[in-house]
């Protein structure tokens, strides 16, 4: 039997028509996800075919604001490549799969990526934490872990598994509800004792060596988007770590993409975490993010370290 390189495409399309055949909002964020072996180029081929049939419908897919999320799934067997579409309506999710056989896909296939997430839960606590940062200098066996709070930078030490409070260093004018309460622990490689605090209409700067105050200078922050990963077992590829952020009330996921691919292609890895992510910061090493996440089951705060692997 020869392949058909389209069947593919029919099948994208035809999981469009099921979706909006389905109760739907009509305005919707699009989280497509690629757990196959297709390529980059070819994925967001399809995306785009999904979103045309969508807009023909006249269902919108916006960015850059909260909204209900269509999610895309697209999973290969080893004889099946599997399309799942779960579309959210008036506080339900309903699903729709389309199946295509691999023989028929088309042979546009890239390499499996090595690359994988992992995370570890390192501190929760029931005070907003806006930003967290685990450190540990090279040759040093000491870790550190520093938490940036509304009113205040704590600094904690390791010692024999467990995290002991070191130091406090409070901010001036404590941020409040009112103002809007937002921060980013920043570091550089080179002097990991010295912090930036990105904050609302401020950056702080703190050594976390000695005793002194924390100063700050008025200015308008340019808050990161994510962090750049790189492991040397993953070769010499870089990834971006982001987190979803679409809607501030349910569950977030952690997003790893290639640098070099646009904003919307489909991320190469991806981790659920238990609530939306308030920051992502500087981890132990270059493979490695500190994330702050709120969980909307506890109400809690938590740090979790997540770390780049790659599988053999």
């Amino acid at each position: 039997m020869n392949a058909q390189p389209q069947a593919l495409e029919d099948a994208v399309e035809r999981l469009a028509q099921k979706a909006v055949a389905l109760p739907h909002e009509h305005r919707m964020s699009l989280i497509w996800s690629n757990h196959s072996g297709l390529s980059e180029q070819r994925v967001e081929h399809l995306r785009a075919l999904f979103v045309g049939q969508l807009s023909s419908a006249q269902v919108h897919i916006v960015q850059g604001e909260a909204a209900p999320a269509l999610r895309v799934m697209i999973e290969q067997t080893p004889s099946r490549m599997v399309l799942t579409a779960s579309v959210p309506a008036e506080g339900s999710v309903r699903v729709v799969m389309e199946e295509v056989a691999r023989s028929l896909a088309g042979s546009e296939e890239k390499a499996a990526t090595p690359a994988r997430l992992e995370k570890e839960l390192v501190w929760t606590q029931e005070r907003k934490i806006l930003s967290a940062a685990l450190l540990s200098e090279s040759g040093d066996s000491e870790r550190q872990m520093v938490l940036l709070m509304e009113e205040a930078l704590l600094i904690y030490s390791q010692a024999q598994g467990s995290w002991k409070l070191q130091a406090t260093k409070r901010l001036p004018n404590p941020l409040t509800a009112e103002r809007g309460a937002r921060g980013q622990l920043m570091f550089a490689e080179e002097n990991l004792q010295q912090a930036g605090i990105l904050l609302p209409g401020r950056r702080c700067e703190a050594n976390l060596k000695d005793e002194s105050a924390v100063a700050c200078v008025a200015g308008n922050p340019e808050w990161p988007a994510g962090r750049l990963l790189a492991n040397a077992a993953c070769g010499a590829q870089t990834w971006w770590l982001k987190s979803d952020a679409t809607d501030w009330t349910v569950e977030d996921r952690l997003l790893l993409r290639s640098s070099g691919a646009g904003r919307e292609a489909a991320p190469v890895a991806e981790m659920s975490v238990p609530g939306p992510v308030q920051a992502i910061g500087v981890g132990i090493d270059a493979g490695s993010a500190s994330v702050v996440v709120r969980n909307i089951s506890t109400g809690n705060y938590e740090v979790y370290r997540v770390g780049l692997s790659c599988a053999n």
